[in-house]
């Protein structure tokens, strides 16, 4: 118990022997502090933001045509930061993007942007892409197949 009682007295002679700054009032007072938003304003801003989601969700399923331009717009949602709003489609996606990726180099010949895009973005969302020197490989073929023709 006397731990106790000493530690409060410690406490109390730490709390009375602090110093005051003495610092001059704010200059824009208290006006932040009552600052109150009204509710039919958020409930516009809440509609407006569904239909912005809603129409990001069409552009999500509308790039799906085209790999690349699919792989580039959930790039572009992950460093806008908006990408955890759709984080089933772009799972989604994703998994059939890789699951066709072989197929996706043999018929197409892409440039070494794209090729190393589609690896990053791949690997960052968790799909188990090779690494080190398959990759260096790889990308060096591919580039040497498109200079060769």
């Amino acid at each position: 118990m006397e731990i106790g009682a000493d530690l409060a007295a410690n406490t109390n002679q730490q709390n009375n022997s602090r110093r005051s700054g003495n610092f001059p009032p704010s200059l824009w007072g208290c006006s932040f502090a009552s600052f109150s938003f009204p509710q039919t304003e958020f409930e516009s801003y809440s509609r407006q933001v569904e239909e912005l989601k809603e129409n990001v969700d069409e552009m999500l399923i509308k790039s799906k045509e085209d790999p690349v331009q699919n792989i580039e717009f959930i790039n572009l949602l992950c460093r806008l930061g908006v990408s955890y709003h759709f984080d089933s489609e772009i799972e989604n996606n994703l998994t059939e993007i890789f699951d066709d990726f072989p197929n996706l180099l043999e018929k197409h010949d892409y440039d070494l942007y794209t090729l190393s895009l589609l690896f990053r973005v791949l690997r960052q969302h968790g799909f188990k892409m090779p690494c080190g020197e398959c990759i260096l490989v790889l990308l060096l073929l591919h580039s040497l197949h498109l200079l060769l023709g």
